[in-house]
């Protein structure tokens, strides 16, 4: 009974001392995200002054389809994504000098980002990262109204980019739970109003998102 204690014991030590090793998925893969997306005041501007729009947070999705590298490879640990992206935030109110106006309608917007994530993996299934994306996004100005009064009902197609960071939990060889946060902006987009002058807004989004990845 003796040696075959100490044959247990033997073979058991090792895993009491040494984290487990997780494996690594190599290869593609395609994700889908959900989150809360919270616009920051937009400073907008016309040839008759400025006025500020305030939006109210809204819900967003995601979609991925990307590639995660290999260990060791000269570029470096982490993926390469192309990620299609949907925000639409109902607009909440429309601040002028004059004073502070209900608002109605809706941003909307549709973007296409090339990310570049870099991830710093570990012995454990917890693997933190910092991703930075640049691409475009289509902003729809939808049927905009202050006070009942049409705004703006326009679109444009400007320069987009998101900074964020996130921990990616491994589930199994091909699955993974991601929990993130983005910054997203752009470049002004130009929309015209509903007496035919033009006015160009600032867009700043914060998101909290989840998700899943599937390898294959």
């Amino acid at each position: 009974m003796k040696p075959i204690c100490r044959i247990m014991i033997t073979l058991c030590l090792p895993l009491l001392f040494c984290d487990p090793v997780w494996a690594q998925h190599t290869g593609p893969y395609v994700g889908a995200f959900l989150g809360g997306n919270a616009l920051a005041d937009a400073k907008s501007s016309d040839d008759q002054g400025s006025f500020n729009l305030k939006f109210k947070p809204a819900l967003q999705g995601s979609f991925v389809l990307g590639w995660d590298l290999a260990a060791n490879n000269p570029v470096g640990e982490g993926r390469l994504e192309l990620e299609y992206s949907r925000r639409s935030n109902p607009l909440d109110q429309v601040r002028f000098a004059e004073g502070t106006f209900k608002g109605n309608g809706d941003m909307t917007v549709d973007s296409l980002l090339l990310n570049c994530i870099g991830v710093f993996r570990n012995r454990s299934p917890w693997a933190p990262y910092v991703v930075i994306g640049l691409g475009a996004a289509r902003m729809e100005a939808s049927g905009l109204q202050v006070t009942g009064h049409p705004l703006s009902n326009d679109k444009a197609t400007v320069f987009a980019y998101q900074l964020g960071t996130g921990v990616d939990y491994t589930l199994t060889d091909y699955l993974s739970f991601d929990l993130g946060y983005r910054f997203f902006s752009s470049t002004q987009p130009r929309f015209t109003e509903a007496n035919g002058r033009k006015f160009e807004t600032d867009y700043f989004s914060h998101s909290v998102i989840l998700g899943l990845r599937l390898g294959f």
